[in-house]
């Protein structure tokens, strides 16, 4: 490996890791939420549906989407973890599926809405 790098310039070597920290400080930068994440279920679903957020590894229970029904949560600030990154769960109330949203960076003025279909592995997560 040494070889290699004998080949690149010092301005090289400079400009690499000059972008691998620029990248690594936008990351940092970003602010988390002060207050409450709004978090919007539109259950199409037949059955009502228990809502998850994992963080930081655990998970914490939101409340219950009404089958048929549009339901508003709030997701606290504790319940993002310690960098904003989440993950949903919605586990119908009476059936063995369930389903999780992909993992979703929040930072402030986030807003999600997560539509539930019938057919739960077509459901979809918005992310404003």
């Amino acid at each position: 490996m040494t070889h290699a790098l004998k080949w690149l310039s010092p301005l090289a070597i400079s400009c690499l890791l000059l972008a691998g920290c620029a990248r690594g400080s936008k990351e940092a930068s970003r602010p988390l939420p002060s207050g409450p994440t709004p978090l919007r279920v539109e259950n199409h679903n037949w059955l009502d549906v228990t809502i998850y957020v994992v963080h930081d590894g655990q998970r914490s229970r939101l409340g219950s989407a009404t089958a048929a029904k549009t339901t508003d949560f709030s997701i606290e600030p504790y319940l993002l973890g310690q960098l904003g990154v989440i993950q949903l769960i919605a586990d119908p109330v009476g059936s063995e599926q369930s389903i999780a949203s992909p993992t979703v960076t929040v930072g402030a003025g986030t807003r999600l809405v997560w539509t539930l279909q019938t057919d739960l592995s077509r459901s979809s997560l918005a992310v404003y």
